[in-house]
Parts: C-alpha cells; structure tokens; sequence
C-alpha cells in the first residue's frame, strides 16, 4: 500500500481521493488536490533521476500536515490531497512546498517540477474532473538543479 515513509502508490491514492470526495459531498466539506511533476532531461528515467523523485517525495511527506494524504501517481508524478484547504489556503501551502523544494538541493543536472492544484467542490465535483483539471493546468514551473 505505500511506497516509502507513508507515501502511497496510485490505487490507495485514489481510493482515497474518492473517500475525500464523497465525504466532502457528504458533509458539505472543501479540499484541495495539489500535483507535483518531475520532468528530467532526456526520454529515459534514469536511476539518478529515480533517486531525486524519491527525495522529492520525501520531502514533500515531511512538510504536510500528517492528516494530508500523499501518493505517487505515476513514475514522475506526486499528489497530495489537502482536506478541509480552501482556495486561499491552497494558494499558501503550494506556495510554501514550492519554496522548500527551490532550496533544497537536488543535484547538479537540470530538470524541471511543475505544480498546480485543483479545489473542490470549485474547480471539481468529481474525480475524472479533479485529475483532468489538475493535469493540465501547470501553473508553476520550478527549474531545479542549477549550478
């Protein structure tokens, strides 16, 4: 069920994406999903490359609230699930993550990490919405790495 120090793999992702969903229909509740993309020069996902997403991921558990849920979607890809987090509140929270990973050190390649968010029930009142809308925004580009 989880990948590292409590951090989930897709399926447990969603599921509780959609526990978080139907609750926060339920009780009339609001929720932000926020994404994380690591995008590496070249096609291959190398082990070097392997090793900063799990950084990356790790850093992102550390700096969450231990009620936030977050889980790798995909090879390159990271998503947190903010319960009871506004449109305001969603605005500091990925503005601060984004903060901490610019100062962070990753190593001395290039490679970008693009963020964006999506607020229920605003942006998206169901999950295929959510995940749709959260892809394809990218909001925030962050070039990492520079010497």
């Amino acid at each position: 069920m989880f990948y590292g120090s409590l951090i989930c793999l897709r399926d447990d992702f969603y599921r509780f994406l959609d526990l978080e969903i139907k609750r926060a229909r339920r009780y009339q509740n609001f929720f932000t999903v926020i994404r994380f993309e690591m995008l590496a020069e070249g096609k291959q996902w190398t082990q070097k490359q392997e090793k900063r997403f799990k950084s990356l991921a790790n850093l992102l558990r550390e700096e969450i609230r231990d009620a936030d849920v977050i889980g790798q979607t995909w090879d390159n890809e990271i998503m947190i699930i903010l319960p009871h987090c506004d449109q305001s509140g969603a605005n500091v929270v990925q503005t601060r993550l984004n903060g901490v990973i610019k100062d962070f050190h990753f190593g001395n390649n290039d490679f970008k990490i693009n963020s964006d968010r999506v607020c229920f029930p605003g942006e998206g009142t169901d999950m295929p919405e959510i995940l749709k809308k959260v892809s394809a925004h990218n909001t925030d580009s962050l070039l990492m790495g520079m010497n």
